[in-house]
């Protein structure tokens, strides 16, 4: 027993330029299933007469509402919705032309057939030669009407068209006023940004809806591109709006990594790993699609910028070779007595703004290390020359 499915039948021929063409009405469907009865698959057997019943009952309900929709009487075309509702239907008649004479076709070979079985119906006969008729008055209407309502489309269309150049420089305008927006600013915060650039999708969707409208209108009046300009504008302000938030949620990721850093004990830091995870997040801030004059792009890449010169401060003054000396030196330079004991915390240290006397701490602590350098010489000597006893002798006839 065969496979039960649908089978897609493609009937070409070749045309008188030696082409292969598709015959008309193909490519053509069939399907197999067991539980069709046996007769359903004869010629003269039930299904056909059904199938003209259905043809017929269709193309009439079409043609009627075609009729009705495209015919201007008693409607009042300076209302753009019954305009559009007119062009629609004129369209739809050109566009069914040849689908609507494949149909109204094969109908009357069909009952030619059903006629040489005495299975067609007079009156079924009747109404298929009505419907050439009244497919030729429809299209003659819609054709009619086309002309008709042509100066009504030209003057809705400059309309509409004078709308989205309205729009697209509203948009331009907007996406300008946008940039002074708080949420720009470093100083916003976080929640206070996203919640403003939330705000802003409201303001989005108004232009969305304008945008919907008059696209929907330039494409029923036969220029749907006309729109592209404000659906790019939409899309470029949905995309800035996204890479703000993705600042600010970069934004707040940093500023949580710095908080976790100034509670470290000074015992306790580990400047070259945290400036490892500093320069990480300085290469992820780069590579964010913003606006790179942006003031909150530009806060948080100095913020960064000022722990990546605090971070190798503080490598320098954990070096052994600090003695009390040196950080005496460096209270005197920031002019802090603050104590380097268990209690001292990062934040401690850089609240004093380092990076403001970067030169005097890498001077002070690269003396500590020369230093550090001749303790441990004079120490080594010390340590090679304390067990050598050293004997004198007189000097020939000399008092040395």
């Amino acid at each position: 027993m065969a496979e039960e499915g649908t089978a897609t039948i493609s009937v070409l021929f070749k045309d008188d330029k030696e082409k292969m063409v598709p015959l008309r009405g193909s490519p053509y469907v069939a399907t197999f299933s067991a539980a069709t009865p046996t007769n359903h698959n004869l010629m003269n057997g039930p299904l056909l007469p059904k199938y003209v019943t259905k043809v017929i009952e269709q193309s009439q309900a079409w043609m009627k509402e075609s009729s009705h929709c495209a015919n201007t009487k008693d409607k009042d075309l300076t209302e753009i919705k019954s305009l559009l509702g007119v062009v629609d239907s004129v369209k739809q008649v050109h566009d069914q032309s040849e689908t609507m004479m494949l149909q109204l076709d094969q109908l009357e070979e069909t009952l030619n057939y059903l006629a040489t079985k005495n299975l067609a119906k007079d009156s079924q006969v009747k109404q298929s030669k009505k419907l050439f008729d009244d497919w030729i008055y429809l299209k003659k209407l819609a054709k009619d009407i086309k002309k008709e309502i042509t100066p009504m489309v030209a003057s809705e269309t400059q309309k509409n068209n004078v709308q989205i150049n309205k729009l697209e420089e509203e948009m331009k305008a907007f996406t300008q006023e946008l940039k002074k927006r708080d949420f720009y600013k470093y100083e916003c915060g976080r929640e206070n940004a996203l919640s403003r650039l939330d705000a802003v999708y409201s303001e989005v969707n108004e232009f969305e809806k304008k945008t919907e409208s008059y696209g929907f209108t330039s494409e029923k009046f036969g220029n749907p591109n006309l729109i592209d300009g404000c659906n790019k504008h939409i899309d470029s302000i949905k995309m800035e709006l996204g890479n703000m938030k993705t600042l600010w949620d970069h934004i707040s990721t940093c500023q949580q990594e710095f908080a976790g850093y100034l509670v470290n004990t000074w015992e306790k830091t580990s400047p070259f790993e945290m400036e490892d995870d500093v320069k990480k997040l300085m290469k992820t801030l780069k590579e964010l699609k913003v606006d790179k004059r942006a003031n909150a792009y530009l806060g948080l890449l100095d913020e960064i910028k000022k722990w990546l010169i605090f971070l190798p401060l503080i490598s320098e003054l954990r070096d052994p070779a600090m003695r009390d000396r040196h950080w005496d030196a460096i209270r005197t330079k920031v002019k802090s007595n603050f104590v380097v004991d268990d209690k001292l915390i990062l934040k401690d240290i850089y609240c004093l703004n380092l990076q403001d006397y970067k030169e005097d701490v890498e001077e002070i602590t690269d003396q500590a290390k020369q230093e550090a350098k001749m303790e441990k010489t004079l120490a080594k000597l010390e340590e090679t020359w304390k067990d050598i006893a050293f004997e004198f002798y007189q000097h020939k006839n000399t008092d040395i």
